[in-house]
C-alpha cells in the first residue's frame, strides 16, 4: 500500500471515529435535556395520545372524563415494542442510542397525581397488593370498591434527539378478562402530535 492509499485509510477511521464521538454526544446530551416536564407536557398537549380499539361500558378507556392511571409507568410492552421499532428507519443511530439511555433512566419514575388533566393516579403499590393478595374476580371486586373505574398503565414518552418523535405505550385494564393496549409513534407538526407508526395492539 503506498503512501497515499495509507494516508487516505488513515483520514476514513478518524473521521468515522470523530463521526461516532459526535453521535454519542448528541445522544447523551440529547437524553440529558429530556426531564419530567416533557413527559407530562406530551400527555397535556395531545388530545388523545392513545387511540386504541374501543370496548363499551366501563371498559371503555375513553368513556369517563377522569381516568385512573397507575402510577408505575410500563416498561416491559415499551421495551419489546421499541425493539421492533427500531427495525424501521424512523429514528436515526444517535436518536436509538438516546432512546435506550433515556430507558435506563426510567426505572425509580412514577406518575404523580395533579400533572395530567382529567386523570387520577392511583397508588401502583397498593393496585399491586390488592391483586397479589386477593387474585382473580376477587381482587378486581376489591379494586373496584376502592376505585370505581379501570386503570390505564401509560409509558413515559421516549423522545428522539430533537424531541420531534416518541415512542409511548397505553395499557388500559378493566378486568381479568377485558383490556386493551398498543405502542404508537408520534410525530410533533407544529403544536400538535400526529401518529405516524402503531405497534403491537392487543385486545382480551
Amino acid at each position: 500500500m503506498d503512501i497515499n492509499k495509507k494516508a487516505l485509510v488513515k483520514v476514513y477511521w478518524v473521521t468515522t471515529l470523530c463521526l461516532l464521538t459526535i453521535n454519542f454526544s448528541w445522544a447523551q446530551n440529547s437524553t440529558d435535556s429530556v426531564t419530567e416536564k416533557d413527559y407530562y407536557a406530551f400527555f397535556n398537549s395531545t388530545e388523545n395520545p392513545f387511540p386504541v380499539t374501543r370496548m363499551g361500558g366501563g371498559c371503555n378507556p375513553d368513556s369517563v372524563k377522569v381516568s385512573n392511571l397507575n402510577s408505575y409507568p410500563e416498561t416491559n410492552a415499551l421495551h419489546d415494542d421499541t425493539t421492533e421499532i427500531f427495525l424501521d428507519t424512523l429514528f436515526s443511530s444517535a436518536d436509538k442510542a438516546s432512546i435506550r439511555k433515556q430507558m435506563k433512566r426510567i426505572r425509580n419514575f412514577r406518575w404523580k397525581n395533579g400533572e395530567l388533566s382529567n386523570v387520577n393516579v392511583i397508588d401502583g403499590d397498593k393496585v399491586k397488593h390488592v391483586f397479589d393478595s386477593l387474585g382473580g374476580d376477587g381482587a378486581w371486586e376489591a379494586y373496584y370498591k376502592i376505585y370505581k373505574i379501570g386503570y390505564n398503565q401509560f409509558s413515559v414518552p421516549l423522545f428522539s434527539c430533537n424531541k420531534l418523535r416518541c415512542i409511548v405505550y397505553r395499557g388500559f385494564q378493566c378486568s381479568a378478562v377485558y383490556g386493551l393496549g398498543n405502542t404508537n409513534v408520534f410525530e410533533k407538526r407544529g403544536d400538535k402530535w400526529a401518529i405516524i407508526k402503531s405497534c403491537s395492539p392487543w385486545v382480551h
